[in-house]
């Protein structure tokens, strides 16, 4: 019998090791879980929106421009992907989506000289001022200003 409670307890020991050893590999300093590198790579990623209002009878003249930049962007360094929308409601209207990898390949590409030239020449075709926002997933692990959590 005693033999028995032995090794039921080195059983329980083992299983015990085992259990700290997962929970120690699978969090980190603070007992939180250990995001994987595709979360964190996730996490860092930067998502822009752009509204483009045109002026009356300025439409295809915005459609082109967008159109011309979406092709010139989307081989840039760190873009993961651009798309263009157009309202089904008001043609007048568009929607530029773009993924990056991070804030800072996105931050270069604004100092792009072709970039700030696409700003001008949109900017006189818009009936309202330049609008960008740099967004991120909002998801578990996230606080207030949408950066990922430590």
């Amino acid at each position: 019998m005693i033999v028995a409670f032995h090794r039921a307890a080195l059983i329980c020991s083992v299983l015990l090791l085992i259990a700290v050893s997962n929970a120690a590999r699978t969090s980190n300093d603070h007992g939180q879980p250990k995001t994987s590198a595709a979360t964190q790579s996730k996490q860092m990623e930067i998502t822009i929106f752009a509204r483009f209002h045109a002026f009356e009878g300025k439409q295809e003249a915005v459609a082109s421009e967008l159109r011309d930049a979406v092709a010139r962007v989307r081989t840039e360094p760190g873009c993961l992907g651009i798309e263009v929308y157009r309202s089904v409601r008001d043609s007048r209207l568009f929607w530029l989506h773009s993924r990056w990898v991070d804030e800072a390949a996105f931050d270069k590409h604004t100092e792009r000289p072709e970039t700030n030239q696409f700003v001008e020449r949109v900017q006189r075709l818009i009936d309202h001022p330049f609008d960008v926002t740099r967004t991120r997933i909002l998801g578990p692990g996230t606080d207030a200003n949408s950066k990922p959590a430590n």
